[in-house]
């Protein structure tokens, strides 16, 4: 009996295969590109068929969120079109190709934004101490960024400004806005902000105020009709992907994260960082 191969390994087999297929000649070359062709169209039309009929179901939608969070299923899903990766996944998984080599040089980055044709990275480590080595990088990223998004023009360092919640503020407040009263927020609810085209969600989990733009990293679709899980779960209202409330994973797909929102809290009142 054959042994079943992993998704990883069987992944790398095809690899290997494609790889063979490369050194043909020419006229073998194109009849087995033709023929991969051919099957991956007949796989995408069964594909589509199949989820369309499943989503004329109720029972069948719900099986299809359950299927859709199997790592194999999901790229099948997205390599047919069945899913479509929106920027910011594609951001992310270019930052994941370039980290290993960031890392070699004693540092490490972290997606914070992507507005129009700017990507906003933070660097961490000795990436920072050395204005020379930081324009590098810089350029590196942009390089393996514009390979999955072309119209990507500049990569942008922001500022250092993690979460923080329930800390009196000092000094200036620069970007931050009163969003809400602390005493009217209830533990485990999810509550939307909107202020001059900034879109936010924020929770009350333990103590602790977290807020994130209203975002959904799969497809962009608003999160604050999602449900808040007794463990911390934010499950999102259209596709149900799930994402932990304290660090903004994605715990469907492990590679994409929800973006941050800075928060402070002052005389009773939850801040946050719109600009």
């Amino acid at each position: 009996m054959t042994e079943e191969l992993s998704f990883e390994k069987l992944a790398e087999r095809i690899d290997e295969l494609l790889a063979k297929v490369k050194n043909f000649e020419d006229e073998k070359r194109e009849t087995v590109g033709e023929l991969i062709k051919s099957i991956e169209e007949f796989t995408r039309m069964a594909l589509v068929k199949l989820v369309k009929l499943m989503k004329e179901d109720s029972a069948g939608k719900d099986i299809l969120l359950k299927a859709v969070r199997e790592p194999e299923i999901y790229s099948l899903f997205l390599k047919h079109g069945i899913i479509r990766e929106d920027d910011r996944t594609k951001a992310i998984k270019a930052l994941e190709l370039i980290r290993p080599y960031i890392r070699s040089h004693g540092g490490d980055v972290e997606f914070v934004d992507l507005k129009e044709k700017t990507l906003y990275v933070r660097l961490r480590g000795t990436c920072t101490g050395c204005s020379q080595v930081s324009f590098t990088l810089q350029q590196t990223i942009l390089e393996a960024v514009q390979a999955y998004i072309p119209h990507i023009e500049k990569v942008e360092l922001a500022k250092d400004t993690p979460v923080e919640a329930f800390l009196e503020l000092s000094g200036k407040e620069e970007g931050y806005i009163k969003a809400f009263d602390i005493s009217e927020l209830k533990e485990g609810h999810v509550y939307r902000f909107l202020h001059e085209g900034v879109d936010v969600i924020l929770m009350l989990w333990k103590g602790r105020v977290y807020a994130y733009r209203n975002s959904c990293a799969h497809q962009g679709h608003p999160l604050h009709e999602g449900e808040l899980t007794e463990k911390g779960v934010l499950v999102c209202p259209w596709h149900r992907f799930e994402y932990s409330i304290t660090s903004g994973e994605c715990l469907t797909v492990p590679y994409v994260q929800l973006v941050s929102v800075p928060t402070k809290i002052q005389n009773g009142w939850v801040l946050l960082k719109v600009r």
